[in-house]
């Protein structure tokens, strides 16, 4: 019942009106108006069950003057009804629900705001309020009492169905995209984006947009299954880029299409405690399909896109914001770390040029190792200046200090020429960060040096040198200097002997005594002593001859 179809302004009757004085409003307007109306009228009004609901739908607590002047502003100036205060719940709801039929060229914002207002209203309505109003009125008008709580409740009950059809009218008469923002306003105002309970009615207006929107929605859930069901058989079919990004823009598309239809519902169920199961399903279709482009294909960028709009379009939905929420953080920790890796990529490349030259041609690593060090400083220098943090930073080091470790040892193995070795470690040792790498170039460093105190003045050879005498006449080892305790090891010569006596050195070896025998780990120059020995055993020898003839 609108406020200009009840019976009390049919009559310009008002509830403090007696049964005669309605009687004879009822005559009078009869003249005016057309006198079944004003018969069905006077009817409702002097039957006091009928009465009651009659006397919700006006303006309960307002006096006639008053009544009339908010009367004229809603068949004049419908829009000021907004302003007016100092009015009962019941009346402000009825006077507003009245003023939203009546409003002029309203769009959406203007709508929300309207259903608010009324529901903010009729959330104020107290039963037993509005009984002592009634009451009060009626002791003025002589009709007997309301005794019933429960009639008055039902009648309310009532007022709350004659607002949903109101609001429903309202919102039919926008385009179905200013329909669909006029309810999403409404809930997320008046849930504080569904973090509180909203009033009933905003309950009862979401429940009957679902009712209407569930065939969009189901639809468009259809052609999502669709189009992620497409999408993935393209990416394990390893379609290029190219190839899918028209795809994913369009899914996220669509996906954002459903839950602006979606969102006021999603708001709503939020409010009450409750799950949106399509919103979970489709949800779930995406998040599974980004999960598999990253997991199965190593497609982060796609996954990322997916992963931000789910974010932004279901962050309403409890659930589903951790979880995707999660998957973003995991995602944008992979993506930072690639972006990382890709500042190391030249350093990277510089090290493994080495690795694989020096690991091809052992004899050239010592040059793949200089060529490290030549480069490293400028490539350590830019990595800096990119402030990548000292994680990505200290890697870059490390991966530096094990190249030119890994050089020095592989040369040093190879052509046991060991202090260039000690060189490229010692250098390898200022770059290295972490403690673990330190370790093993120090290691390796004291074997290198061990080596070359060792080796370092040494001839490789391929076999051991004879030693081998006949009735004192032969070869054998004689002396020993330059003992070197940790390896047992000490520099002898090999000697031509007669008769046992040596009679000039030949050459010198640094041995490791075996018991019967000798290690050979290498041939040592002659001593300036070994050299003048040949020089005077020669020449004993020479003489001897000149003597002889």
């Amino acid at each position: 019942m609108d406020l200009l179809q009840n019976p009390f302004h049919i009559l310009n009757a008002s509830p403090r009106d007696n049964r005669r004085r309605i009687m004879e409003l009822a005559d009078e307007r009869s003249l005016l108006l057309d006198s079944s109306e004003c018969m069905e009228a006077r009817s409702e009004l002097t039957n006091p069950r009928k009465r009651l609901s009659a006397e919700v739908a006006w303006l309960p607590g307002i006096g006639p003057r008053r009544a009339g002047e908010v009367l004229t502003l809603l068949e004049s100036m419908p829009a000021d009804l907004l302003a007016l205060d100092k009015l009962s719940s019941v009346a402000r709801a009825n006077l507003l629900a009245s003023g939203l039929a009546r409003l002029p060229n309203h769009n959406a914002d203007d709508v929300a705001e309207w259903i608010l207002e009324i529901s903010w209203a009729f959330e104020d309505l107290d039963p037993e309020e509005l009984s002592v109003i009634i009451n009060e009125e009626r002791v003025v008008s002589g009709f007997p009492e309301v005794s019933d709580l429960s009639a008055v409740e039902a009648e309310i009950q009532e007022r709350r169905r004659h607002y949903r059809q109101v609001i429903k009218a309202a919102l039919d008469n926008l385009s179905p995209k200013e329909l669909v923002g006029a309810v999403t306003v409404a809930v997320e105002s008046a849930t504080d984006d569904g973090e509180e309970h909203g009033p009933i009615l905003i309950a009862d207006l979401i429940d009957s947009y679902e009712v209407e929107a569930q065939g969009f929605l189901d639809k468009e859930e259809g052609n999502i299954r669709a189009l992620v069901e497409k999408l993935r058989a393209a990416v394990d079919a390893e379609r290029p880029d190219s190839t899918l990004a028209p795809m994913v823009n369009q899914l996220i598309q669509v996906v954002k299409n459903w839950d602006t239809v979606a969102q006021p519902i999603q708001v709503s169920t939020k409010s009450r405690g409750l799950d949106h199961d399509a919103s979970h399903r489709v949800a779930g279709l995406v998040r599974g399909l980004a999960i598999h482009m990253f997991n199965e294909h190593g497609k982060l960028d796609f996954s990322q896109q997916l992963t931000n709009m789910l974010q932004e379009v279901f962050a309403e939905v409890g659930e589903v914001a951790e979880r995707t929420a999660e998957d973003a953080d995991a995602l944008g920790e992979i993506a930072e770390r690639r972006k990382l890796s890709r500042l190391l990529d030249p350093i990277s490349d510089l090290c493994k040029a080495a690795l694989e030259s020096s690991e091809k041609q052992p004899t050239s690593a010592d040059r793949e190792a200089q060529k490290v060090m030549n480069t490293a400083p400028q490539l350590i220098a830019k990595l800096s200046a990119s402030k990548p943090g000292a994680e990505i930073l200290s890697q870059g080091k490390d991966e530096i200090a094990l190249t030119l470790m890994h050089c020095a040892v592989v040369y040093g193995n190879k052509t046991e020429k060991w202090k260039p070795c000690i060189a490229f470690l010692e250098e390898a040792f200022k770059y290295a960060s972490s403690q673990e790498v330190k370790s093993r170039i120090q290691k390796n460093l004291s074997t290198v040096r061990d080596n070359d105190r060792l080796y370092g003045d040494l001839i490789p050879i391929s076999s051991a040198p004879s030693l081998h005498t006949i009735n004192g006449i032969g070869t054998t080892m004689y002396g020993s200097t330059d003992h070197d305790p940790a390896s047992g090891s000490y520099l002898s010569t090999h000697y031509f002997v007669f008769f046992a006596i040596p009679i000039f050195p030949i050459s010198r070896y640094r041995v490791i005594p075996t018991g019967n025998g000798y290690r050979f780990l290498g041939k040592a120059p002659l001593r300036t002593f070994d050299k003048w020995h040949i020089a005077i055993s020669l020449g004993l020898i020479a003489w001897m001859f000149i003597s002889m003839q």
